[in-house]
């Protein structure tokens, strides 16, 4: 079974398809063998090893890079400056030693792979910075100047997409070695980032972010478990698991320990917050912002109906349960997502808004309680999928302009190298040695973990979000409010979107031109 959960999270959809046949029959066999036709089976159990075994074998070809094997570049130096912020993407470009910890030291044997593959020598900038709009700003004045200090720029999402449309990056598909159909590239990324051919920004299973910064649903065991509530896994896999369900659980679990109203000491039905913590509402509603005309050109397809809806049905979970859920303000750089953190663990709250990066928590591994993991809700039960939201915080990967010619080549050459290795080595070290069996307990949240991951959607409203002058920003603010204006503001800020987005399509005209 694992073979067959290896080849689903990768999608390569051909051979999924494959061993599901395989491990579909496999398990009829081993279910139904009668004695005389145990001889069959047998030949039927061999044939389906067999296959099994020519299917791995294919995943390791298409998984593996296609490089020239003679690439030497002298133990030339890449510097990657990446953005560093403990417990989110601390680790993750390059490490200093081996440790033990299985994710730390998949990382550093992925770096050494490269180097000793390509013969080059990595040098990690981690700039401590909170605030990536800070430490992009210092990267762009420093590619501007033509220092060429940087050979590849590690970053946020929402401000790399931003900071190319200045003409800032290369164009990564001119490069010579970067493949971007293979399966360690985040193919929902690439589809929704890609413009008239040309591509900026990179990202898929080299960095933990891609995984770290999903949203899920967590959820107490003991507290369900008292309060004679099922536990939601059989929900999830019914098509059940939508916003008004989990409203329906909240007051369910409310207790006043101490008599004081919206005291943290009491037990809440949900523990959230009305900024980033609505941000999956998005994506997990299925409210898109930006499509494709049939030109490939991005257009507007954001319905305000849709969001009102689902603002009315968010609005009842938050403020429409007298007071079962709690919910934090936002405040620092997000900081508020420890105070959820915390309120889950130590057993305060049934159910809580989290991005998996929460799981790797002190709080969370220590955590007295068991907990469950599952994926967010659905619109309704008529939504064909789950789908997850990425904090628009995910790492990507960027080339400078300053790096021209063969020199770029050889940056496309590392980036495809790191990508294949961090597959081969630091995905499996994360999800499966830590998230599987590290940091969740129960192998039913491992089945919501794949849900979870393989519906993983990617909006370019959001990941523009700085281009289209913070659209869906407005749904947070909304949400703090407490009051549904969605039609009133969003109906100018759906005009001032239009007028954005053109911009942004001019500005992506003009390097289309320059780079083809």
């Amino acid at each position: 079974m694992k073979l067959f959960q290896y080849l689903i999270h990768n999608r390569h959809r051909c051979v999924a398809a494959l061993l599901a046949a395989v491990m579909l029959g496999s398990s009829l066999v081993s279910c139904g063998v009668s004695p005389e036709n145990s001889d069959d089976s047998q030949a039927n159990t061999n044939g389906e090893q067999n296959a099994a075994t020519n299917a791995e074998e294919e995943i390791e070809t298409v998984l593996d890079h296609d490089l020239p094997d003679d690439l030497d570049y002298g133990e030339d130096e890449v510097v990657i400056v990446s953005r560093y912020r403990e417990g989110w993407t601390s680790g993750e470009i390059a490490v200093e030693k081996t440790t033990g910890e299985p994710v730390n030291d998949a990382v550093y044997e992925r770096n050494m792979a490269v180097q000793e593959e390509l013969n080059v020598k990595i040098t990690s900038l981690e700039e401590n910075q909170h605030d990536p709009t800070t430490l992009m700003s210092q990267i762009s004045t420093n590619i501007k100047s033509g220092s060429g200090d940087y050979d590849i720029v590690a970053c946020a999402a929402y401000v790399s997409v931003n900071e190319a449309l200045n003409g800032t990056f290369a164009d990564l598909r001119q490069t010579k070695y970067i493949d971007f159909d293979k399966a360690y590239w985040s193919q929902g990324y690439n589809e929704v980032i890609q413009y008239q051919g040309t591509q900026y920004t990179v990202t898929g299973s080299m960095v933990l972010s891609l995984y770290r910064f999903a949203f899920v649903t967590t959820f107490n065991k003991r507290l369900f478990t008292e309060a004679q509530v099922e536990f939601p896994y059989d929900a999830v896999k019914n098509g059940d698991w939508t916003l008004d369900y989990q409203t329906s659980l909240v007051p369910l679990f409310h207790f006043d320990n101490d008599g004081t109203p919206d005291d943290e000491n009491d037990i809440y039905g949900l523990v959230s917050n009305p900024y980033i913590s609505v941000d999956p509402y998005w994506s997990s509603c299925d409210v898109p912002i930006i499509g494709r005309d049939e030109n490939g050109a991005y257009e507007i397809v954001f319905e305000i109906e849709k969001l009102y809806n689902v603002a009315e049905k968010t609005m009842k979970l938050f403020y429409g349960t007298d007071g079962a859920t709690y919910a934090y303000e936002h405040y620092g750089y997000d900081d508020e997502q420890n105070d959820i953190r915390m309120m889950f663990s130590t057993g305060h709250a049934a159910m809580a808004t989290m991005r998996i990066l929460e799981l790797e928590s002190g709080d969370m591994r220590q955590m007295e309680d068991e907990f469950g993991v599952l994926p967010m809700p659905k619109y309704d039960k008529e939504q064909a999928q789950y789908k997850t939201l990425l904090h628009d915080q995910f790492t990507v990967m960027s080339v400078p302009t300053t790096v021209t010619g063969d020199r770029l080549d050889e940056m496309s050459a590392v980036l495809e190298c790191m990508a294949a290795e961090g597959h081969k080595l630091v995905r499996p070290a994360y999800y499966e040695s830590a998230l599987r069996y590290k940091y969740m307990k129960d192998p039913e949240s491992w089945e919501m973990m794949d849900i979870i991951i393989d519906h993983i959607y990617i909006d370019a409203g959001i990941i523009y979000t700085g281009a289209l002058s913070s659209f869906h920003d407005e749904f947070r603010q909304i949400m703090t409010r407490k009051n549904n204006t969605v039609t009133s503001s969003y109906k100018s800020k759906a005009k001032s979107a239009k007028r954005s987005l053109s911009k942004m399509t001019d500005k992506l005209d003009a390097l289309v031109e320059r780079d083809t």
